[in-house]
């Protein structure tokens, strides 16, 4: 058994390790906690401004009909996958909607240039999580994980925890 068995005399098998684990924390506000200062710290990164700008551009775009079309391009693009709603690469890595090189070109006779163009933005967002969020996440997970567990081998004066 790892280091990081529970010593209080709780079950040693690991489901029993694991439910035990779970009703501490459900107990408690800790995880909540994280999880709101995690959305926090996303917000302000500006990633849920882009994960909903990139479904609402899928949906305007036509490239998504349902909300569960939308979920699957949006976690695909969360976790760095290709979907065929969120368009694909040329041969010359460029992204483009149907397999060809197209460019942002102004309208001659316009004076006005455009500069956002909605499906380029869909082929080149990146939703994926921060690294910083998730160094945040697992750094707090492993402080709420040390407050509800006794750890073998680690003891400090007094006899506490950690």
């Amino acid at each position: 058994m790892p280091s990081s068995a529970c010593t209080n005399g709780a079950s040693s098998t690991p489901d029993a390790l694991i439910s035990d684990l779970l009703v501490k924390l459900s107990a408690s506000c800790a995880l909540q906690d994280l999880q709101e200062n995690l959305l926090g710290s996303l917000h302000c990164l500006g990633w849920t401004d882009e994960v909903t700008t990139l479904a609402t551009e899928l949906l305007r775009a036509g490239r998504c009909e349902t909300f569960d079309d939308v979920m699957e391009a949006v976690l695909a693009s969360a976790e760095g996958r290709t979907h065929p709603a969120l368009g694909s690469k040329s041969s010359n890595g460029d992204a483009t909607s149907n397999g060809t090189n197209e460019t942002n070109a102004t309208n001659k006779g316009n004076k006005y240039q455009a500069t956002y163009d909605p499906l380029k933005y869909i082929e080149e967002v990146d939703v994926r999580i921060p690294e910083t969020v998730v160094d945040e996440g697992v750094r707090g997970l492993k402080n709420i994980l040390l407050d509800v567990v006794d750890l073998e081998g680690e003891s400090t004066p007094n006899g506490d925890k950690r």
